[in-house]
């Protein structure tokens, strides 16, 4: 499977003084725990590795291997981190550790591709969401799912069950969900209803036109007695 390998090493110190040491020389701490650990461990990262990482296409759904110095080999995923505001730098992050022959849950990104034929009349194309949330062996992650709207026309749409994800991938939201609609234009829509109400006087609007098409044929009217 693809991941990449992190070296880390021990954290003998902890608080604010040794952190800020160990950012000073481009490392940030970190914590990884869960299944595997007997404890949560502190350790030290390299700043840049760990950025590019999160810079990856995968990003945070990277599955990592910890090389921790004087241990062993961890699998996990960066469950969490924080960003300085101003410099934008990696202050902390925390890691899960991950079963890779077991099922996980993680969010994918979901995007559009295409221009759709809707849009070409004026329709606006909108999505339910940009995040999918879905169900895979940790090698099987998708770096996203798309989903190709050019053939849509005014007012179609596509459902979940229409998204192609690989193989092992199972999408966590009902079947018949529609995510993606391209959605008509208010000028569209009053057209549409003109169209509807010409065939109907009583629709239309005009209340004398209504009234006629509701009296009864005059030949129907019995004769005056002479």
């Amino acid at each position: 499977m693809e991941h990449v390998t992190l070296k880390a090493t021990a954290r003998t110190e902890l608080g604010k003084s040794p952190n800020r040491r160990l950012r000073t020389n481009g490392q940030i701490p970190t914590v990884a725990y869960g299944k595997g650990t007997a404890s949560a461990l502190s350790l030290a990262v390299d700043h840049d590795a760990l950025r590019g990482v999160l810079g990856s296409p995968k990003g945070r759904n990277s599955v990592i291997y910890l090389d921790v110095q004087d241990d062993k080999n961890y699998a996990v995923m960066v469950r969490d981190f924080t960003i300085h505001p101003i410099t934008r730098r990696l202050l902390h992050a925390d890691f899960i550790t991950v079963d890779e022959n077991a099922p996980l849950e993680v969010e994918v990104p979901f995007i559009t591709i295409g221009k759709s034929k809707g849009e070409t009349d004026g329709g606006t194309v909108l999505v339910s969401t940009r995040r999918l949330k879905v169900r895979c062996l940790p090698a099987a992650i998708p770096v996203k799912i798309t989903a190709d709207v050019t053939s849509l026309g005014m007012e179609e749409g596509i459902q979940v069950k229409e998204l192609t994800v690989p193989e092992g991938v199972e999408i966590l939201l009902p079947a018949d969900r529609r995510i993606v609609i391209v959605k008509a234009p208010k000028a569209y829509e009053d057209k549409a209803g003109e169209g509807g109400a010409a065939a109907d006087p009583a629709k239309k609007g005009d209340p004398k036109k209504a009234d006629a098409a509701k009296k009864p044929d005059a030949a129907k009217k019995p004769d005056a007695k002479k």
